[in-house]
């Protein structure tokens, strides 16, 4: 199902559309992990329903013309929200493959960071039960459990704590505008995504850069001590799985939010200008553009000095945490650069 609407306002200096769409798919045919006990990694099958929903709005308008001045200017805005419907055998849930009823089939199921255990928390004096042989400065995560007549935990934090956690973003879209005043144009283009989580391979602890150990070089975070309690990162040697920090693939999640600019371009038609006359030369113009000039917001932006725009897939390089391969991550693969080109167009 599929409507459309398009329009134009004030005599066509507002244009733009609307789309609304639902699209229902059958008898998916995907490959379904095994355990190692079966002998075969994988099998295909046909193994459900899916669903996808959304809608798209698109605006372009003229803001102010006249003899020399022209400015113009448009926005984009869509949300796309895909659900899993159904699996085979009528199950709910799949934990190896990541895939939930209910849920988008890009969630991971994972233990959710919630700061880090300190002695003013309420439940610092139920570490040893909540986790036993925990330490002050490590990573706490969102937990469920029931508790005893006194307020004590009936059990520690384990498996069952894990949470469904979603990875698209709610809204996506971009923007440009353009002005123009005789022969020079400005023009600016750039994108936006609100919600969602972003991963970044960088910070989790599937790779070997963030591991807290000492031996050898990590990245740069603001980790807990005695005198930094407000700190983002675990205390360094403090409770351990294997050689990461416990819960340490909760540090690669951040907020998938932020808006940058991919392009921002000067140029100027020289042949727009009077003193411009040539019978050899037809048209000349000179053009100077920035590629991915700035991010205005983001927080993996902001604690970092990268660019938030996914590069890899989930299993696409080695500091990698376990994620399929469908899940678009920031990881070690080629960064988004940043480029500065001069052009000149000429027509004989």
């Amino acid at each position: 199902m599929n409507y459309g609407l398009d329009f134009g306002l004030f005599s066509n200096r507002l244009s733009g559309s609307f789309e609304y769409y639902v699209q229902h798919t059958k008898d998916v045919l995907l490959s379904v992990g095994l355990p190692s006990t079966a002998g075969v990694g994988s099998y295909m099958a046909n193994i459900g329903e899916t669903q996808n929903k959304g809608w798209e709005l698109n605006l372009n308008g003229t803001i102010f013309q006249n003899n020399d001045w022209t400015i113009d200017a448009g926005v984009n805005f869509y949300s796309n929200k895909n659900e899993l419907v159904k699996l085979a055998s009528d199950q709910k849930r799949d934990e190896g493959n990541g895939w939930f009823v209910g849920h988008s089939i890009n969630a991971i199921y994972d233990y959710e960071y919630d700061g880090l255990w300190n002695s003013n928390d309420p439940d610092f004096k139920y570490l040893d039960i909540l986790e036993p042989g925990g330490n002050e400065g490590m990573i706490k995560v969102k937990y469920n459990i029931e508790r005893n007549a006194d307020g004590s935990p009936k059990r520690a934090i384990g498996p069952d704590d894990r949470q469904i956690i979603e990875v698209d973003p709610k809204l996506q879209g971009g923007f440009n505008a353009r002005a123009a005043w005789k022969g020079l144009d400005l023009s600016i283009i750039g994108a936006f995504k609100c919600g969602g989580k972003l991963i970044s391979t960088l910070h989790t602890a599937g790779g070997y850069l963030n591991m807290l150990s000492g031996r050898r070089g990590n990245v740069d975070v603001d980790y807990w001590t005695e005198n930094n309690k407000g700190a983002k990162y675990p205390k360094p040697g403090g409770v351990q799985s294997s050689d990461n920090p416990k819960y340490g693939s909760t540090l690669g999640l951040f907020d998938g939010s932020y808006c940058k600019i991919r392009t921002i371009t000067l140029g100027y038609n020289f042949d727009s200008a009077k003193w411009f006359k040539n019978d050899v030369l037809k048209t000349c113009r000179a053009y100077f553009t920035v590629q991915n000039p700035f991010v205005i917001s983001s927080e993996y932006h902001k604690e970092t000095g990268l660019d938030p725009e996914t590069n890899s897939y989930g299993d696409q390089n080695q500091a990698v945490a376990g994620y399929n391969h469908r899940i678009l991550v920031v990881g070690t693969n080629t960064p988004q650069t940043r480029s500065f080109i001069f052009g000149l167009n000429m027509t004989f």
